[in-house]
């Protein structure tokens, strides 16, 4: 929810130091002074002068002038304690009723800035198409866009919840400050997009606020080129150098930066330099046709030497990691090789015992079926014989019985 969806209620009390020097700069400016005066005790008759000071609990002396200079001591402190307080409820008035004015255009610069946004998309099949894409994060890795600054607003309220795209181009589109702004809150959130190409627009030193603030805490980007913007208005504002300078000491993902003729001159070359000696992960910084000092010209140089042979020793370690670690890889790969060869060969001489006690096994049961089926047929062969031997001897009977008849 924005501030802008707010309203300052008159019982509300504004804590100017919590707001930015501009803001309570404009407040106070509109808050006229107190001339007013105290009471001069000294003009009051001496009944007056009694009773005012029997009034405030005071017991009169009797001489005038003792009672006139304590009644006026009395009449000063009350002053300053009713001008304090006209003043503070004259402060808080300017500021409530700033902040309205300011709630209201603001809202009413959404509103508008909304409408614009709609009408873009709605005229631009193409911007329409891209911010489907960017919905669905399914973006290329990398894009190069050519919007104007309403496209530029549009895109930047998808772009940062935006997984897919790591690289965007958005040179020569004359985008204004407002633009830059929508492009430093996609840099406060999104952590994909690593390389942002902002060549030959108009960002001034507002974006560069705007930037360092979100590049502060951003810890995806790693390439930014602002190459001829005119980041310090002409050389007459270097507020915006000296935010992305003391950035430089916050920020630990950029490592190359091109700010070539962008007007720094000697004032924003030396807010470079105050923060790039807080800075140990920037590698490249091209500060050329900008008129800044040679001496903050080779301390940059220096810095950027020193921060490249870091980044080589740390290169050099993770390689020897690296190799330590692949070592350590092989041998274990040889070890598991070793070892799952002599779980195959055991395996191996398993299954080829249980192949050969199963042949016994088989070469067993078939010489018992053998040994049955003989055992078998030798049975019938003599209940056969014995069947014949009877079939003879009852024949033989038979014969005999014959004979002894005859």
């Amino acid at each position: 929810m924005d501030a802008t969806d707010f309203d300052i209620d008159d019982d509300v009390d504004i804590d100017l130091d919590k707001l930015p020097i501009e803001e309570r700069d404009a407040i106070m400016s509109r808050v006229t002074p107190d001339d007013s005066q105290p009471v001069d005790a000294f003009t009051l008759g001496q009944n007056d002068l009694r009773r005012e000071l029997i009034d405030r609990g005071i017991q009169p002396k009797g001489f005038f002038n003792d009672d006139a200079a304590r009644l006026q001591e009395e009449f000063n402190a009350e002053h300053t304690a009713e001008r304090e307080s006209r003043i503070k409820q004259k402060i808080q008035t300017a500021a409530r009723n700033y902040l309205r004015e300011t709630i209201k255009r603001k809202r009413q610069q959404r509103e508008t800035e909304l409408r614009e946004e709609i009408d873009e998309i709605a005229n631009n099949p193409k911007l329409e198409v891209w911010m489907d894409l960017v919905k669905a994060n399914t973006t290329p890795t990398e894009a190069q866009f050519r919007v104007n600054p309403i496209a530029t607003r549009a895109l930047s309220k998808v772009l940062p919840f935006n997984l897919s795209l790591q690289a965007l181009d958005l040179s020569g589109n004359k985008l204004d400050d407002m633009a830059g702004k929508a492009l430093a809150t996609v840099l406060l959130r999104n952590s994909t997009l690593q390389k942002l190409e902002a060549e030959g627009n108009m960002f001034g030193p507002a974006t560069m606020k705007e930037f360092a603030s979100a590049l502060a805490v951003n810890q995806g980007l790693t390439y930014l080129s602002l190459e001829s913007n005119p980041l310090t208005a002409e050389e007459t504002d270097y507020s915006g150098m000296a935010a992305f300078g003391a950035m430089l000491a916050k920020n630990s993902s950029l490592t190359s930066i091109n700010l070539w003729r962008t007007r720094l001159s000697v004032e924003g070359g030396k807010a470079l330099v105050k923060g790039l000696y807080n800075n140990s992960t920037l590698l490249c910084l091209d500060v050329g046709n900008n008129k800044i000092a040679l001496s903050d010209a080779n301390l940059i140089s220096k810095r950027l030497a020193e921060n490249i042979d870091a980044a080589d020793q740390i290169q050099r370690k993770k390689g020897v990691m690296k190799k330590n670690q692949m070592n350590a890889a092989d041998r274990e790969r040889v070890k598991n090789e070793a070892r799952k060869k002599r779980e195959e060969n055991e395996k191996w001489l398993q299954d080829r015992a249980q192949e050969r006690a199963s042949d016994r096994e088989k070469l067993e049961a078939e010489r018992i079926r053998k040994e049955i089926e003989e055992d078998a047929r030798l049975r019938q062969i003599a209940l056969r014989k014995q069947a014949e031997l009877q079939a003879r001897m009852e024949l033989e009977k038979k014969k005999k019985k014959k004979g002894k008849r005859k």
